[in-house]
């Protein structure tokens, strides 16, 4: 029985210590409601595809995306990554609010921000109707439309078209929104 008593205050002490230690470290950073501040360093993350003739584009500093974000949505940013996707150039900026994590797209080479599922920004750019690109898909693999629909993806719109053909082949491709342009085929085996 004693060594269950010494156990239980031996316990009863290190988890008091604990509940110490970090009560001080919120008052030393000035912190009194439980959460800790976020560092105000975010490294961005670079995609490793981005050709050399490509950096030239880059024409927003990595600052400046940061601002722009921070103005399409407040919060904190979590992260920050420069994408080379389609053709465009991006910066994917993660903001955490109180509530949900937000994406925020920054074209780096003109500025324009948008946030994620934002209903302007795909007026603006989505040129091509899903019944275009059905027969996009069709001229590209003659079958029969299984599914297809509009999915934002990396700040960028793009049809997703699943198809099967007459010796029952699945196909999925996905076609630019924009432009019309075919960016992917894969055939399933």
């Amino acid at each position: 029985m004693k060594k269950i008593a010494a156990a239980a205050v031996v316990m009863a002490v290190i988890v008091g210590s604990i509940g110490f230690s970090a009560q001080a470290e919120n008052k030393v950073q000035g912190n009194s409601g439980g959460v800790q501040p976020q560092s105000s360093t975010v490294y961005v993350e670079i995609d490793d595809d981005i050709r050399a003739d490509v950096w030239k584009n880059v024409k927003i500093s990595t600052e400046e995306a940061k601002k722009r974000a921070l103005a399409a949505q407040p919060g904190t940013i979590r992260e920050i990554e420069l994408e080379w996707e389609h053709g465009l150039l991006l910066y994917k900026v993660e903001i955490k609010t109180l509530a949900k994590k937000v994406d925020v797209y920054v074209d780096a080479t003109t500025g324009e921000t948008w946030r994620e599922n934002d209903p302007q920004h795909r007026q603006k750019v989505v040129k091509i109707s899903l019944e275009e690109a059905k027969k996009i898909a069709l001229n590209k693999v003659p079958g029969t439309i299984v599914k297809a629909k509009l999915d934002e993806d990396d700040g960028q719109y793009i049809y997703e078209v699943e198809m099967r053909t007459s010796q029952w082949a699945e196909v999925e491709m996905d076609i630019s929104a924009t432009t019309g342009a075919i960016l992917d085929v894969d055939w399933d085996d």
